[in-house]
């Protein structure tokens, strides 16, 4: 009689859906842990790029863009409490970062865009400079961020446990000057989410020998930053035919550009260094997803804005270009050598 009880037990469990086998009843979402830090590459033409950060924002198909629809990991501070964190970028360069969310869970799956939220950033060019700032030459600026969101596009958070990512801002790509140099603008393009367990980093120095002897290198500086010896990075292999880009914003740029002009993944300012003991002119790029790709040094790209495609020439001296592949958190050295 036990043995006939069980077995119509079983039996009716499997009817209902109790069975592992066949179970119809929707299961809890599963989650992970991730972190999200900020990084910057510089630029040659400020002393301070602060802004102020609320939140994150992870949107899925059918959400709102404009609302609070989503998943939203607020910044908070030590007690738990949403708060606010003002970041001068300049701080965290060179494969440096700053932590901002740490190990908040949140649902595994495909999002459709991730939205770096920020506060109190003007709106114009006669705004507040209480939370959002740029330092140059001239004075603090105000540094407008599009309705304080910076949407930076498709992201997805996988089924590992705990998952790190570091929002990398390439700011000579995502911060423009705007109303005849009165203020900034701070774009999306520029700015990549990158996974931080698997990135390498590409370094190397420049040949003092090579920053005055291409084609059409200048030594006339614009407002005396601008000395235009700038190295490029490209993702992937170039092919017979492509021309390598300057900085240029595809989606605002004016005129035609030609299909074969190949946007650069990133680009830094060459350094001088003088407190070492031999002086030498470098070059850094972190922060790098392993990829093969294309790194050409340009001694002549003085007045390379974020915005439109200058023509500038690329490499300059000619020869002065390699293919490196970066491997997983691979840190990888090639300098720029006079050809004799």
């Amino acid at each position: 009689m036990k043995f006939l009880y069980a077995c119509s037990l079983t039996l009716l469990l499997a009817a209902c859906g109790g069975s592992d086998s066949d179970n119809n009843l929707e299961q809890p979402a599963n989650t992970a842990l991730v972190s999200f830090s900020i990084s910057d590459a510089p630029v040659d033409f400020a002393s301070s790029v602060t802004v102020t950060y609320s939140s994150i924002t992870l949107k899925s198909d059918g959400d709102n863009e404009e609302d609070d629809s989503g998943v939203t990991l607020p910044i908070v501070d030590e007690d738990g409490n949403p708060t606010t964190m003002t970041i001068n970028l300049l701080d965290y360069q060179n494969g440096d970062e700053k932590l901002i969310i740490s190990n908040t869970e949140i649902p595994v799956g495909e999002y459709s865009n991730l939205i770096l939220n920020t506060s109190g950033c003007p709106q114009n060019q006669n705004g507040s400079t209480e939370f959002c700032w740029v330092e140059d030459d001239e004075g603090i600026k105000p540094l407008k961020t599009p309705s304080n969101k910076l949407k930076l596009g498709a992201f997805s958070v996988s089924s590992e446990a705990v998952q790190a990512y570091t929002i990398e801002f390439n700011l000579r790509s995502s911060l423009v000057e705007t109303a005849g140099g009165a203020s900034y603008n701070l774009k999306p393009h520029g700015i990549r989410v990158v996974d931080s367990e698997s990135v390498g980093s590409l370094a190397g120095m420049v040949d003092v020998n090579l920053l005055n002897v291409g084609d059409n290198c200048s030594t006339v500086y614009e407002d005396n930053t601008d000395h235009g010896k700038v190295v490029y990075l490209y993702a992937g292999t170039i092919e017979e035919g492509d021309v390598l880009g300057d900085e240029f914003d595809p989606d605002t740029a004016q005129g035609n550009i030609a299909d074969n002009v190949v946007m650069p993944f990133a680009s830094d300012t060459v350094v001088f260094n003088d407190d070492v003991e031999v002086s030498t002119y470098s070059y850094h790029f972190a922060h790098l997803p392993p990829n093969t790709y294309t790194v050409a040094f340009s001694c002549s790209a003085v007045g390379d804005d974020s915005v439109e495609y200058n023509e500038i020439t690329i490499a300059d001296p000619a020869e002065q270009l390699h293919e490196v592949v970066i491997g997983e958190a691979e840190d990888v050295i090639q300098n720029f050598a006079e050809v004799l």
